[in-house]
């Protein structure tokens, strides 16, 4: 396998909006993290203020995805709310029996990515706050590695979210042909759809929206040895 990292979690430059709205977590009904990586982004601010999970108490709690769900537990919080599917559109739906009516909700996550959460909250009529915890960048320096892979041959390309497929998009120079000789499998429907944006045939895309559910896709996939497309 050739890993090539596309995407990098990095802090924000400037932790004043994150600090200050952590100082008022009780003034949420809601918290529902995004990802892994906002949980993280989240305590490591809230533990240099000398708080730990007890900050969360009294509120309903939100996780999207497994893995999210995790780092929660990791830190003692037990989820409240775990869609089946963390795609924003049947988390809305599984949401939708609620009142959500003055309901103030805070949704930390990265500083690029769907906001289709959180218009379908206040939509509802919750009072949204998106709060941008960490950074989604570009991995630097790492453009001549991915030409190259390609210029050698690769059978099969995965995709773990939309900014792994823009990003890779931008170290070829926007050039996808070598990546349309590829097997192409995607983590879920939205990267999927973002893969199919820039012109590329998807092939597979996992039913369970996290890495393991995604290698479990491919492993079925190819039992039968076959490299078929679709």
């Amino acid at each position: 396998p050739v890993e090539l990292p596309t995407i990098q979690i990095s802090p924000l430059d400037d932790f004043s909006e994150l600090d200050t709205t952590l100082e008022r977590l009780t003034d949420y009904n809601w918290v529902i993290f995004a990802s892994a990586n906002a949980v993280e982004s989240v305590f490591e601010r809230l533990e240099l203020k000398g708080k730990d999970a007890r900050a969360l108490a009294g509120t309903t709690v939100g996780a999207i995805g497994p893995a999210t769900a995790q780092a929660l537990a990791n830190r003692g919080i037990t989820t409240d709310f775990m869609p089946s599917h963390p795609v924003s559109e049947k988390v809305i739906k599984e949401l939708s029996g609620r009142d959500w009516k003055g309901v103030s909700v805070l949704l930390p996550s990265a500083d690029i990515g769907r906001h289709e959460l959180e218009k379908g909250l206040a939509e509802m009529g919750a009072q949204v706050n998106r709060l941008s915890a960490y950074r989604n960048v570009p991995v630097a320096g790492v453009s001549d590695l991915a030409k190259r892979a390609f210029i050698d041959g690769v059978d099969v390309v995965t995709f773990t979210s939309s900014s792994t497929v823009r990003n890779l998009a931008e170290m070829l120079d926007g050039d996808l042909t070598a990546i349309q000789a590829s097997f192409i499998a995607c983590i879920g429907p939205v990267t999927a759809a973002t893969a199919r944006e820039l012109g590329l045939r998807v092939d597979l895309e996992a039913s369970e929206h996290t890495v393991e559910g995604l290698v479990d896709a491919l492993t079925g996939h190819f039992a039968g040895g076959e490299l078929s497309r679709q």
